[in-house]
């Protein structure tokens, strides 16, 4: 290790160049007032700067042919500006311009970054959509949609996918759960969200994305309204307002070896810090209304700015009713200053959002649901240059997160007197039974904690024309969740988690999660180098790094590249990278599983009601589950032509070692009992023996595995004949393979035969997807408006399978696997019984759809600004043919948007 210290530190005193000091004011473009607090950072070596309260800056960077500044500032437009060493040899001078609608040029859409696959969504890209959180901005992206308006359920993300038609999906959970937010360098964790009422075993053999297990509402009863509890799935992007974000960059490809805990994207979000004016506004949308305010004060030169931020949406998904009901507060403090040298950020985040569906004026059962989640956010970002030093510059971020999520739900049920199980402990017992008609209540308390910390080290080498940006690091994050768990009484709970048909389902018991459950802690190290080539028309840029996570104790090395070369105009690049998420502690920690079989019902009314039941237990928690994992590579080329740019990306992805549930046949023993009756006293029983007695047991297992690939492509038209006309479309083919690579079981359905279990191999469900998406936007500077038209063309989307048709083995009376000969394996007459009907699902789009949406926003010269928009402003309705109840009918496309205006107006001074 020392060898090593010391050759890092021979090389880094001894190989660097000559550094040259670059020298420059920033001023405002209309009054050219000198613009102090301006962040100057150079975009290879990471090395930054502030200017004075003249807008003088120095900046010393090593000797090279060529430069490349960011100059950023609230409230003006960011600029990326390009220097040759001659151009740098005198003060050079910035003009910033005001970033509002009466810029000279405008982005209004997401655009390709300029590195190599990530897409930058700046805050004109977001203010067009008028969004009311994070999932309303991302629909912009290749792969994504406009979907009808709905802030009742939670809101995820997976990219370069096909996103199947339901959310329970082990690939669409694997990916969301594996898509990572980073705001301001910190990560917002979902790892320690346990808001379930089930312990992930998978009701009749569903996995661990099962919303029905971690959701609410009842589908079967047609008052099913929404998934409100995200455990198991990615961050939820509803919670996530926009008002305080500057600036959103996605990275669908392969991250930095910087980021970790991920394996499908990577969202990083930048948020406002600096001074900036009172601003208030409002939105309407759908049943849904929000209000917010936010405000940059000044203290001083010495003590910098005070950011403040309070948004309050509120939202009903039926306006024509008034049972379901969300409303989200987030508030946030950033206190932030600078120098020359150091920089930091200090934040407090508050949030609360509140589900609440109430049906006691709707249904018989008198039904309430209700989930609410409190978040404390503290967070701090600390950066210093160093000068004459072995490091560049030492980035340091902490957070500290604190939650509070109650899950409640009563309603009345009214099944009669049925039998529950209530011990703790295996054994035979008499059971309770519950009223004729009760009121089931059943709730989980989380407090979820989690903790971040990071240091990461930045130096900047140079050796003639090669640059060498050098990053290397370490993080350390914390998982635990304190609360009571999942609270209720047997006695009390609805047939779903109670058991009274022979011990095929899985019987509810209160689980404290702060009693069972153990902190987890994930810990990396990864080292990083940038390297540059420039020439007089090419350019070659290289990012290879390499990181080690120790996630829960399982060890991972991902190495990963991105390159490109450039000449001229044009420009190819490449990726390839290995990934990994850990598990959530919901997957892992699942509690005990509790199996109440009901062995006699002996009722005399008026005398005595004896119930009799044996409970066994399994202690299932699934401690030997594996981090999931994705291979990620893609190749693709860039092209300016004289009136656009072309970007096309080629891309392959595969999870593996995804997260899904695994059937295990089981056999226990039963009671056989004898009855001892004796006239009106309750009868007594006598054990005379034990019978087995069969059912699947479930565990989660890292046995998923997910592929895609495909075609991504943007081409954004800088020159039209029309001015003040841009135009731009993006564009995604995709297609994707999900397996699940665990057999499947089938029970007998005659109970004397030897074979019990018919055993089917794993099946891949297909999937094609290919989506047009195109902007035009005719923006007038002089008054300070832009009128836009999204288009959307869903060209093609394909699904099919063959499921259940591959009978290859049974399990006898001892559980043991006996292998079908392959010419019996359709015998009917030898195994008819152990044979499920084949299931073949083949369906395509039956025709092209399209959807047009309209956004207008104007800036007055007094500080208001109006916004207005209009989804399928033409009304189209597109026709399919569904089979229903039986029978073909046609019907307007689920997928189509409806109609729906909006309007959302702001006032700043």
């Amino acid at each position: 290790m020392r060898y090593f210290v010391f050759l890092f530190l021979f090389i880094t005193t001894t190989i660097s160049a000559q550094q040259l000091l670059i020298k420059g004011y920033v001023i405002e473009s209309i009054t050219q007032k000198p613009l102090q607090s301006v962040t100057v950072l150079d975009v290879e070596s990471n090395k930054w700067t502030i200017t004075d309260e003249k807008g003088y800056f120095e900046i010393k960077l090593n000797d090279t042919k060529q430069f490349n500044l960011n100059f950023h500032l609230l409230g003006k437009q960011e600029k990326n500006i390009t220097y040759t060493k001659e151009q740098v040899s005198k003060p050079i001078i910035v003009e910033l311009e005001n970033d509002d609608l009466r810029l000279k040029e405008i982005i209004v859409t997401a655009r390709k970054g300029k590195d190599f696959s990530e897409i930058i969504l700046g805050r004109e890209a977001i203010n067009q959509v008028q969004a009311f959180s994070l999932s309303d901005v991302l629909e912009q992206l290749p792969g994504q949609a406009t979907t009808n308006f709905d802030m009742n359920e939670f809101k995820t993300i997976a990219f370069r996918t096909v996103r199947p038609n339901t959310i329970s999906n082990s690939a669409y959970g694997n990916k969301s759960f594996g898509t990572a937010v980073v705001v301001d360098g910190i990560p917002i964790s979902n790892n320690e969200n346990m808001q379930s009422y089930g312990g992930n075993y998978g009701a009749n053999g569903a996995g661990p994305f099962s919303p029905n297990l971690i959701g609410f509402g009842d589908p079967s009863a047609n008052d099913f309204n929404g998934y409100f509890s995200n455990a198991n799935f990615g961050a939820d992007l509803r919670q996530i307002s926009t008002g305080n974000i500057e600036k959103i960059e996605v990275v669908q490809g392969i991250p930095s070896a910087k980021y970790g805990d991920l394996t499908s994207g990577l969202i990083k979000i930048e948020q406002k810090a600096g001074q900036s004016p009172f601003k208030i506004y409002a939105s309407l949308r759908d049943g849904t209304s929000e209000y917010g305010f936010s405000k940059g004060f000044k203290i001083s030169d010495n003590f910098g700015f005070l950011n403040a931020s309070l948004n309050y949406t509120k939202s009903n998904s039926e306006p024509r009713v008034s049972y379901t009901k969300y409303d989200r507060v987030n508030t946030s403090l950033m206190w932030s200053w600078a120098n020359k040298n150091i920089r930091n950020s200090f934040s407090v985040d508050y949030g609360f959002n509140n589900d609440n569906v109430n049906y006691e004026a709707e249904g018989t059962d008198d039904k309430i649901v209700k989930n609410k989640k409190k978040d404390l956010s503290i967070s701090n970002r600390f950066k210093i240059n160093f000068s004459e030093s072995y490091f560049d510059n030492l980035d340091v971020n902490f957070n500290f997160s604190y939650g509070e999520q109650n899950t409640f739900e009563s309603k009345v049920v009214n099944i009669g007197g049925t039998i529950v199980g209530t011990s703790t402990t295996e054994g035979v017992y008499e059971g309770s039974y519950t009223s004729p008609s009760y009121t089931s209540i059943k709730a989980v308390e989380g407090i979820p904690i989690s903790s971040f910390l990071s240091a990461d080290l930045h130096k900047s080498i140079s050796t003639d024309s090669w640059i060498h940006n050098i990053s290397y690091g370490t993080s350390i994050r914390m998982s635990d969740n304190k609360g009571r768990g999942r609270l209720g009484s047997p006695e009390t709970m609805d047939g779903a988690f109670t058991n009274g048909n022979g011990g095929s389902g899985q019987a509810f018991r209160p689980y404290n999660y702060a009693d069972n459950i153990l902190a987890e802690y994930q810990f990396s190290l990864y080292a990083e180098d940038n390297i540059v080539k420039n020439w007089d028309r090419s350019a070659l840029s290289i990012d290879a790094g390499l990181r080690y996570d120790n996630q829960y104790g399982y060890s991972f090395l991902a190495p990963r590249i991105n390159t490109s070369y450039a000449q001229d105009d044009f420009k190819i690049r490449g990726g390839f990278g290995l990934t990994s998420k850990a598990p959530s502690l919901n997957q892992v920690y699942t509690g005990p599983r509790y199996y109440d079989a009901v062995l006699g019902d002996y009722r005399l009314p008026g005398y005595y009601n004896l119930g009799i039941v044996q409970t066994f237990i399994d202690y299932p928690n699934n401690e030997n589950l594996k981090p999931s994992k994705s291979l990620r590579s893609e190749i693709g080329f860039d092209y300016k032509l004289p009136f656009a740019t072309v970007n096309i990306t080629g891309f392959y992805n595969n999870l593996y070692d995804g997260i899904t549930s695994q059937q295990l046949p089981t056999t226990r023993q039963v009671a056989d009992l004898q009855i001892n009756y004796n006239g009106n006293q309750t009868p007594t029983y006598t054990i005379t023996g034990y019978s087995p007695f069969y059912y699947l047991q479930t565990q989660l297992v890292n046995k998923y595995i997910s592929k895609d690939r495909g075609v991504e492509f943007f081409m954004n038209f800088d020159k039209t004949f029309i001015r003040n006309i841009s135009f731009d479309f993006n564009g995604i083919y995709v297609q994707t393979t999900n397996r699940n690579d665990v057999d499947s079981y089938y029970r007998s359905t005659n109970a004397k035969t030897p074979e019990k279990y018919g055993l089917y191999k794993p099946y891949d469900e297909n999937y094609k997807s290919f989506n047009l998406s195109g902007n035009i936007s005719y923006h007038l500077p002089k008054i300070g408006m832009v009128i836009a038209v999204r288009s959307e063309h869903f060209i093609i989307s394909d699904n099919n399978y063959s499921k259940d048709n591959e009978l290859y083995a049974y399990l006898d009376q001892n559980l043991n696997k006996v292998l079908i000969p392959k010419e019996d394996q359709n015998n009917t007459a030898l195994y008819g019984h152990i044979m499920k009907t084949k299931s073949v699902y083949d369906r395509e789009l039956q025709k092209v759809y399209h959807n047009f949406n309209l956004r207008v926003s104007k800036d007055f010269l007094n500080g208001f600004r109006f916004s207005f928009y209009a989804n399928n402003f033409l009304d189209l309705k597109q026709t399919e043919i569904a089979f229903v109840n039986g029978t073909n009918e046609q019907r307007i496309k689920p997928d189509m948007v409806k109609l729906s205006f909006g309007t959302k107006i702001e006032y700043q001074f």
